[in-house]
């Protein structure tokens, strides 16, 4: 379970936490420098690679603004924030393709960079402010998965380049496995192939950068052992130097704004913007990671806002976009690193090196950096095409390597929107398999809560083949709607058990339904106009009705023959329930009569004279409230003639019925016996006459006629009998 994160154990800082916190910072700082070196030599390769001091310059400034700034004001204090290689392979096709175009690309490529971090900044504050950092919950993990192995292939590809300065292609093959080319690139694969290997082995925060300053080490071992001075590796391309003295920043001079080609960036206006969605992807599931690794809740709407104002701050100083870095984050917390310091520290590390390092960097080994991408993509690559392999499903699977394959053959971009569009219809495709009808039963097993006549009753079970009852569930669109359309289609079509005359559609438990869904209904009102049958809409939301009004499926004021609205179930069940009736012959079987019922529960006529004498004879007009909800219960009623309701009172005035009882039955004894308040409220339908019997006449009969009282109880608790037999066949309906 994720916990909140710590607060500061009292006042300034322990002297152990401040240890901590300038050991693990100095170690991020040496690593997101070191990363940041190598970033830049991943842009600027090949034929950019005469600028690449600038470009140093560049990534050094982000990781130095946007390091200190989310290090400040991140929800979690361990936090370390600099440019990260996914978007920095995005950024290295936007300076390839102007490179390619331009004899002066520098300030085209700086005036990118720094407009991709301030429209990635802009974002970021805005998704932060709307607090809609929860967007991440719902991008599908394949997409993910396939921009992360499309990152990793990348990467890969530009550690070759960033070696043996030659574009790893088909066209570039003979010059890669040249004897020069193989001694600068074939020990960077290796050793970045070491580091993978290793690290998914073993875990341990000092290991990696134990291993580069090994890397390093052996290196210059075997350049002494070879007898190879550094001047001549220099030379060869081995070193990423000779870089001139002083300072990286700024890139440019103001001046150079007159040569940016605005038109050119704008044409690699979709690779920008891909730089932007990507990095609003991996801030949230960096967030995302970094919780579960830490066990320490992140607030992602504030990480947003403050990696929006790093970012922006990052642009106008002519630096690279960044953000929460997941690994160094998780490392600065295992080192014990709960405070602040540790980001501050790296970040003036890389400010450090901004502004005083040039040197310094001149001797660093090139496969050293290329074993570092080798080792990022290969983890990228093995954690999206291996690892994943075993826990996704195959058509997921899929889509992972139809990413990764338009990314690497195609562009990032296209990548992106192949995988966006392949899972929505993914999506589409398997949320159609869910069965929009939630229960199909007809009306011999579902009734109405109108008590019914002995007679009715049997017609009704007779004749339950004419209402098919389908209650439907979540969102219907083009994928579902037809399923439900050919549903009744083929009832209207079958005999079997009957001709239905009547299709109920309960729409509670649906969501809402799209335009092709309307289409659906339409067709279906014209099959239920050539076949004879009612459509019975239930429970349908307000912008549903209107959504099928406006399509044609219903006139807006008035319905037309083939479709009835009602506002609930039971209402739509008691009128198809009344045209039943209406459309049978005449039962066999007479209505209740009060005084019928009661000389079957006394036997003899004068009892039932006596019986009467207990009880106040009421006429209640139509509309008139017998009791209500909440009421002291101080009687019961039986009906003679008419009709009662009884209607739960629910919260905002809304009433829900709950029964509409007949002749020949009692109201109100529940609460009477149990001596609990009225349960409900009921009101006459009808003009009815009603014989009330209070609880101190039937304590009276209790003492004077024990035999009345016993018989009478003896009615009552075979009505409460029969009830709990209707309404446990209701039940067993809907959920079978």
């Amino acid at each position: 379970m994720v916990s909140p994160a710590a607060p500061a154990a009292g006042p300034g800082l322990g002297g152990s936490r401040l240890v901590s916190g300038l050991f693990a910072g100095a170690m991020s700082g040496t690593l997101v420098a070191t990363f940041s070196i190598t970033l830049a030599a991943l842009i600027f390769a090949g034929k950019l690679s005469d600028y690449l001091p600038t470009g140093i310059g560049i990534t050094l400034a982000g990781a130095a603004i946007i390091g200190s700034i989310v290090a400040l004001t991140s929800s979690f204090r361990s936090v370390i924030a600099a440019p990260q290689e996914n978007t920095a392979v995005i950024i290295s096709l936007v300076a390839a393709s102007i490179g390619a175009k331009s004899s002066d690309p520098l300030p085209t490529i700086v005036a990118a960079i720094a407009l991709s971090a301030l429209l990635t900044g802009g974002v970021f504050l805005v998704l932060g402010v709307l607090r809609l950092g929860s967007l991440v919950r719902f991008i599908p993990y394949p997409v993910v998965g396939g921009f992360l192995a499309g990152t990793g292939w990348l990467l890969f590809a530009g550690s070759i380049s960033v070696m043996a300065d030659v574009e790893l292609s088909f066209a570039h093959l003979p010059a890669l496995f040249s004897r020069a080319a193989l001694f600068n690139w074939l020990p960077g694969l290796a050793l970045g192939i070491f580091l993978t290997a290793l690290l998914r082995r073993w875990h341990h925060f000092l290991l990696l950068p134990g291993l580069l300053v090994v890397a390093i080490a052996l290196f210059y071992g075997v350049l002494f052992a070879a007898g190879i001075s550094v001047a001549e590796a220099g030379a060869r391309g081995m070193l990423l130097g000779p870089f001139p003295e002083g300072a990286f920043w700024p890139p440019l001079p103001l001046s150079a704004a007159t040569r940016v080609d605005w038109g050119e960036v704008f044409a690699n206006a979709g690779n920008l913007s891909a730089v932007t969605v990507l990095a609003t992807i991996s801030i949230l599931l960096n967030a995302s990671g970094l919780e579960i690794a830490t066990e320490r809740e992140i607030d992602l709407d504030r990480e947003l806002r403050a990696t929006g104002v790093a970012n922006i701050a990052a642009g106008l100083g002519f630096g690279m976009v960044g953000y929460l870095s997941l690994s160094e984050s998780t490392l600065n917390h295992k080192a014990g690193a709960e405070t602040r310091v540790a980001g501050i520290v790296s970040a003036a590390i890389c400010g450090a090196a901004l502004f005083f390092g040039a040197s310094v960097f001149s001797y660093f080994p090139k496969p050293v950096l290329g074993a570092l991408l080798v080792f990022l993509g290969l983890g990228f690559l093995m954690e999206t095409l291996y690892d994943s392999y075993f826990r996704l499903p195959r058509v997921e699977y899929g889509l992972v390597l139809l990413i990764l394959i338009v990314i690497g053959s195609v562009g990032f971009l296209e990548g992106i929107g192949v995988g966006l569009v392949v899972s929505s219809v993914l999506f589409a495709v398997n949320y159609s398999r869910i069965d929009v009808i939630k229960r199909a039963i007809s009306g011999a097993e579902l009734r109405s809560n109108v008590e019914r006549s002995a007679g009715d009753e049997l017609t009704l079970e007779d004749r339950g083949h004419e209402l098919y009852i389908l209650q439907l569930q979540g969102y219907i669109f083009f994928g579902t709607s037809h399923t439900l359309l050919k549903r009744v289609h083929q009832r209207m079509l079958s005999d079997d058990p009957g001709r239905a005359r009547f299709v109920l559609l309960d729409f509670r438990h649906v969501d809402g339904i799209d335009s092709s869904a309307v289409l659906s209904f339409v067709r279906m009102r014209k099959l239920a106009e050539a076949h004879g049958v009612t459509l019975v809409l239930t429970d349908l939301p307000v912008a549903v009705k209107n959504q099928l009004e406006r399509g044609g499926f219903a006139t807006k004021n008035a319905m037309v023959n083939e479709v009835r609205f009602f506002a609930d179930l039971d209402h739509g069940l008691e009128w198809c329930e009344n045209e039943t009736l209406a459309g049978a012959p005449a039962s066999m079987m007479p209505p209740p009569v009060l005084s019928e019922e009661l000389e079957n529960v006394f036997r003899k006529p004068e009892l039932v004279a006596r019986f009467l004498d207990y009880l106040e004879k009421v006429d209640a007009p139509a509309g008139y409230r017998i009791y209500r909800q909440g009421d002291v219960s101080k009687d019961l009623f039986l009906i003679d003639t008419g009709e009662l309701t009884a209607y739960l009172e629910l919260a905002g005035g809304k009433m829900k019925r709950l029964r509409t009882m007949g002749p020949g039955t009692v109201v109100g004894e529940s609460g009477l016996y149990l001596g609990a308040k009225r349960s409900a409220t009921v009101v006459t339908l009808c003009p009815t006459t009603l014989y009330r019997l209070s609880l101190e006449s039937l304590e009276r009969m209790t003492r004077e006629a024990p035999h009345l009282a016993a018989a009478f109880h003896q009615f009552v608790a075979r009505l409460l009998a029969e009830r709990m037999v209707v309404s446990t066949g209701a039940t067993k309906s809907l959920f079978n």
